[in-house]
């Protein structure tokens, strides 16, 4: 395969955003060991053990996830269009068609308490409560959410957690084709010298 024409800004981003899906990895092999999802009781993170597992997860879908952050899902497929041969952008294609539905289940909604709430707010504040558990501020919007509508959104939230972790893997698998670097391992995602 030829070498993409990238500037070092590009290549830097797609450094940063191998890293995030390389922890993104490990960190969802040890949220679902054997392949199971946690578990989830009436609504909650069932043991402790099992909430800080999927805060490790959190930290990478996080970045993937948010439309600010430079390693953005959406900003790397752009990126890799604009720069990616025909066979990667067939594969981006394929990408955003299974990606399709998640974005569905984040924009559409429930009644919760007589209340509508978009699955994507749920999403936002519970994953912003997970990677910053310890900041009382980033907390209070998902504990006022979850005391007034219930224990179902930190199932719903957890749930969609695991799908865009899966997805961000996926993506992983084009950006690593586009660079011609294997995918399987932290260290393929190491930052180098020149990120």
């Amino acid at each position: 395969m030829m070498e993409p024409q990238l500037t070092s800004a590009e290549r830097s981003r797609l450094r940063i955003f191998r890293h995030v899906a390389a922890e993104a990895r490990v960190a969802l092999s040890v949220a679902r060991p054997g392949g199971e999802s946690v578990r989830v009781v009436r609504g909650y993170i069932e043991t402790e053990g099992d909430t800080e597992r999927v805060r490790n997860m959190c930290i990478p879908v996080r970045r993937a996830y948010l439309e600010n952050d430079p390693v953005n899902m959406s900003r790397i497929v752009a990126m890799l269009r604009a720069t990616g041969s025909s066979e990667i952008r067939q594969r981006l294609e394929a990408f955003e068609r299974s990606y399709a539905p998640i974005q569905n289940e984040l924009e559409s909604a429930s009644i919760l308490n007589d209340r509508r709430i978009t699955h994507g707010e749920m999403f936002e504040k519970w994953i912003d409560a997970m990677v910053f558990h310890d900041i009382p501020a980033k907390r209070q919007p998902f504990l006022a959410m979850a005391d007034e509508l219930g224990k179902a959104v930190e199932g719903i939230a957890l749930r969609l957690a695991e799908r865009i972790a899966r997805c961000l893997l996926d993506l992983d698998g084009i950006v690593a084709a586009f660079l011609g670097e294997p995918t399987d391992t932290v260290a393929d995602a190491a930052p180098t010298a020149d990120a």
